[in-house]
């Protein structure tokens, strides 16, 4: 069984909608496979993933694998923290690593940034850190218990349909309550099966009308969506996907590439 959604390709941000970009497109630094570090240079579907992020409360984004989500969260997250101030910021991954990961990837951004830009810190780990603003970002594998007790303003939930779905049900049904006082919620996965939360949480944001059967900007459960094909990577053409095709078959291709969910 085979389950896909068609979604619009998100509109570029521009700078005139929001002012993150400005830190995003000229002092947030990466570490590039090859060419090593080097400022970030978003591509054009990556501005529709920070305008999902920035413009709605709740996101949902289906990705294709290897294309640079987590990077483009780092940025938009440690922005986040150092203008706006108090935030509590959480960050759960499917695995530890995961979640250390993208820590990393803050930490690399931030320390290369100038210092007139950055904010200063009174605690700085691999697993969280405390800004002079008040604001923290906290990094942790998902799990039943993963940010009970803390006041969310942002949560960032990455490849959230490989989380065991015990653990995402009991996550999810503790998390909803902090939510539910204004935090915004942020969540990107490439597919997994097609009958686990990811998935649900899919299909009700693509759901897109009002209770009045209105075309609406966001689903029925609230969340805004954003599908991104491998086929918007400007590194990717045709002769790319018959190679990958054949080393990883054609229905890995189909799940982690084209992004459908397949039982």
């Amino acid at each position: 069984m085979t389950l896909n959604w068609g979604i619009e390709r998100p509109r570029r941000v521009t700078l005139q909608d929001s002012k993150n970009l400005h830190f995003i497109e000229n002092y947030f630094q990466i570490q590039h496979p090859t060419k090593g570090s080097m400022k970030l240079k978003p591509f054009e579907f990556q501005y529709g993933l920070i305008d999902s992020y920035h413009n709605y409360r709740s996101s949902i984004s289906l990705v294709s694998r290897q294309m640079g989500k987590s990077t483009i969260a780092a940025a938009y997250l440690l922005w986040y923290a150092m203008f706006v101030p108090d935030s509590m910021i959480l960050i759960v991954s499917n695995k530890h690593d995961g979640a250390k990961e993208i820590m990393h990837r803050i930490r690399y951004g931030y320390e290369n940034c100038p210092d007139y830009v950055r904010s200063g810190v009174v605690a700085y780990n691999k697993h969280s850190i405390e800004f002079d603003n008040g604001s923290r970002i906290v990094a942790q594998a998902t799990t039943e218990n993963s940010g009970r007790g803390l006041s969310i303003s942002l949560v960032y939930m990455d490849e959230f349909a490989f989380v065991q779905p015990r653990i995402a049900k009991e996550f999810w049904t503790a998390l909803s309550p902090t939510l539910s006082t204004g935090g915004k919620c942020v969540i990107t996965s490439t597919p997994n099966n097609d009958d686990d939360l990811f998935a649900q949480l899919w299909r009700g944001a693509n759901k897109l009308q009002d209770e009045y059967g209105n075309p609406a900007e966001v689903g029925l459960n609230g969340f805004r969506p954003t599908f991104v094909h491998w086929s918007q990577h400007p590194e990717r053409d045709e002769v790319w996907a018959k190679e990958e095709r054949q080393r990883i078959g054609e229905e890995r291709f189909r799940r982690e590439h084209e992004c459908e969910f397949i039982a």
